[in-house]
Order: C-alpha cells, then structure tokens, then sequence
C-alpha cells in the first residue's frame, strides 16, 4: 500500500488549491492508498530556529512539537504533496515554514528513502508570467537535494475561489492520484 503526505497551504476554505487536494486525497484513498492530510494554515508553525537539536529532544523540533506528525507521516511516505496556492510569486509562508522543518532529517542523519514531490499549484495570475516559478524552484530544489523524482501540475487565471471547478483539473488530479496510490 502506497503511503502518501499531502500538506495544504490554502486559507480559503473553498480555495482552488483545497479543491484539488480533495480530488487528490479521495481518489488515492479509494484505490487503498494510506493518506494523511495536514493543513500547514492551521498548524501555525514558526519557522526553524536552526538550533541543530533537531530529534534530540524526543521531537523531531525541539520548538514545534505541531511538526512531529508531518515528520513521522513524511519519513514513511513514499509521495509527499504539495498543494498550494501562488501569493506573491511564492508559497504561502506556512507551507514553507513546514518544509524548513524539513532541515530537521538533514541534521539527525533521518533515512528518507526514495520519493516523488508532487506540486499542485494554483495561482491567480496566468501561467504566461511563469509565477510558478517560485514553488517549483523551492520544491524542485528539495527533490534533487535528497534525490527524489518531482513532479508538477498547475493551473493559473484562479482568482475565483471554484474556478477549478470548471477546467480540467479534477481528472487531470485523479489520474496522477492514480499513478501514485
């Protein structure tokens, strides 16, 4: 059985990216994948404090003890998706404090294993001004460090919360869910 990290970045309650996070978790579910799905807005995690205590404490962060069961659902993944919304050319802050917990593996000598990052991103601007670009740096960055595959579906022009509801991506997410579950 597939085992699958899913982190959410989205506030908006109806958001496009949550949409597709929906579409991903119950397609892989159904197929009989282990999905664990964590909402990087509720968490409220601070950014890394770069103490290098990383596990030594009994937490896989010695502040945010919120990260433990990212990491314990991360380190027994074997895909970790990102769905987040573009603000600002970037992600949105809490999805990128919850990967600078990731530092935490790289400090403790953690076994991650082989991976996929799947990013589905969403953005209101359009995809002709490449404002994806600041994710898929950011993640694309991540897979080569630790030497997994990376992967990317995004849609722009999603200004409209539900607007996603009316393009291609529902079949578009469930097919990868497919291929990952």
């Amino acid at each position: 059985m597939s085992k699958i990290t899913v982190i959410t970045a989205s506030p908006r309650k109806d958001g496009n990216s949550n949409y597709m996070a929906k579409w991903f978790a119950e397609e892989a579910e159904r197929l009989g994948a282990d999905v664990k799905i964590f909402d990087a807005v509720k968490l409220q995690l601070d950014g890394c404090h770069a103490c290098n205590t990383c596990y030594k404490t009994g937490h896989a962060c010695t502040f945010e003890h919120g990260f433990d069961p990212i990491a314990e659902s991360v380190l027994a993944s074997d895909t970790i998706v990102f769905v987040v919304p573009v603000y600002y050319f970037a992600m949105p802050g809490q999805v990128k404090n919850v990967l600078d917990h990731f530092y935490s593996f790289i400090v403790s000598g953690k076994e991650l294993g082989k991976k996929t990052i799947l990013a589905l991103c969403t953005s209101g601007q359009g995809v002709e001004t490449d404002v994806f670009e600041g994710v898929r740096v950011i993640l694309k960055k991540t897979a080569e460090y630790n030497s997994w595959a990376y992967e990317e579906l995004s849609y722009g022009n999603m200004n409209e919360p539900g607007a996603i509801t009316r393009t291609d991506a529902e079949q578009k997410v469930k097919v990868l869910a497919q291929r990952f579950a």
